[in-house]
């Protein structure tokens, strides 16, 4: 019988393990997030003008990542290190050098007036 108790501990200690999310996992998340923010905004610039489809696109993935960020951030509102490290993961990785040339892109890019003005 303790045998038994001892295998059924076991397994849900592992599944709880396998389930839980790192810092580093998160920041993966975000990362990824504004991987396909720059995506988009790329696409939307190929052709050199940004339309109103464009703007609802760039606009939807800007408030993704940026949400995600936002919550990812309030969950460690009690664990001030694991927020750091998050925080850390995420900022330190390159994808903030492709937003930044995408965004220079973005701003030479006709119609860029209209994205600035929309809200969302």
């Amino acid at each position: 019988m303790k045998k038994i108790l001892l295998i059924i501990v076991i397994a849900l200690t592992m599944m709880l393990c396998s389930c839980a999310t790192t810092p580093k996992d998160n920041a993966d998340k975000v990362v990824k997030a504004v991987n396909e923010y720059c995506d988009k905004v790329e696409k939307a610039i190929a052709d050199e003008i940004i339309d109103d489809g464009d703007i609802e696109a760039i606009k939807d993935s800007e408030k993704k990542y940026m949400d995600l960020i936002a919550e990812i951030t309030e969950s460690y509102a009690g664990n001030a290190n694991d927020r750091a490290e998050f925080e850390q993961q995420y900022t330190s990785d390159e994808v903030w050098v492709r937003m930044a040339d995408v965004t220079l892109k973005l701003a030479n890019t006709e119609g860029y007036a209209k994205l600035s003005l929309t809200n969302k």
